[in-house]
């Protein structure tokens, strides 16, 4: 009887233990089919992911390829504005310049001596009188109205130099010229020619010229060369625009210290730089400094 006993509490327990096991077994298969399911799941998001990364990726170089298609156009866009300010810029120059030429006398850089013709009718655009002080026995003068002031601080800073300066001369119409030339024909003769130009002929037409002396020479100033004045000018006239219009050894008068011809700062610089002078120079080249003679 206890055999029996023993051998069913036995069975029990194998029951029991194989309950057990079938319990746990079901379990982990639960568990392992969640498991599974979790990770076929992850494996779909995985793949989800990969593809939206990789679309990203994509179309981030589509991006940075547009973005740098973008930078070069807006780089070739910023290359043609730069070309048309610069093109709006040489019209603008352009422009100005052709204004300032059509506001510019066109005669007043031509050489006249014995070359060019200015006809009787001839005007300079606007002449002004010469205060009075700066003229030989307060003679009444008249000058180019826009080169006046390089003239007057000529002067001015001449006399502080220790080099004071009178005017002999300064404009004379095509009638005076005659009147001047008649007489010295009379005096001198064909000789008359070596130093006075016919009417039409002459750089005092244009009020841009002007003779000078000092006040110890006045009226005869022959010797002008010999005095500090002089000397002055030809080291400090092109500064304002004046050079000496008959040197020593010129083709077309007597060598003439007193007489001197504004033709505007820069073209008196570059004949004094080079040592040239305006008669040497050809006329086009004279031309192309017409634009900046007031300047």
């Amino acid at each position: 009887m206890q055999n029996v006993m023993g051998k069913i509490a036995l069975s029990g327990i194998i029951l029991l233990v194989i309950g057990a096991l079938s319990y746990g077994v079901y379990r982990l298969y639960t568990e392992s089919t969640v498991l599974s399911a979790i990770v076929v799941d992850l494996r779909a998001k995985l793949e989800t992911t990969e593809k939206n990364l990789a679309e990203v990726t994509q179309n981030s170089v589509s991006l940075l390829d547009a973005l740098s298609a973008e930078q070069q156009k807006a780089g070739f866009l910023q290359e043609q504005a730069n070309t048309f300010a610069s093109a709006v810029q040489r019209l603008t120059g352009t422009v100005t310049t052709l204004e300032k030429l059509t506001k510019t006398d066109p005669e007043l850089l031509i050489k006249y001596s014995k070359v060019y013709f200015l006809n009787e009718h001839y005007m300079p655009e606007k002449l002004t009188v010469i205060p009075k002080e700066l003229t030989l026995n307060a003679k009444e003068e008249y000058f180019h109205a826009r080169a006046l002031t390089y003239l007057e601080t000529m002067l001015k800073d001449a006399k502080s130099a220790g080099a004071e300066l009178l005017l002999v001369s300064a404009f004379r119409s095509f009638e005076t010229q005659n009147d001047i030339k008649s007489k010295y024909k009379v005096t001198y003769g064909t000789g008359a020619n070596t130093f006075s130009a016919e009417q039409g002929y002459s750089e005092h037409q244009l009020g841009t010229t002007v003779d000078f002396t000092t006040p110890v020479l006045g009226a005869t100033f022959e010797k002008f060369d010999t005095t500090t004045p002089y000397f002055w000018l030809t080291e400090n006239a092109y500064k304002y625009g004046f050079i000496l219009s008959y040197p020593k050894g010129n083709s077309y008068y007597i060598y003439e210290p007193w007489h001197w011809r504004f033709v505007g700062v820069e073209l008196a610089g570059k004949l004094h730089t080079e040592n040239k002078h305006f008669y040497d120079m050809d006329q086009r080249e004279l031309n192309s400094y017409l634009v900046k003679i007031f300047d």
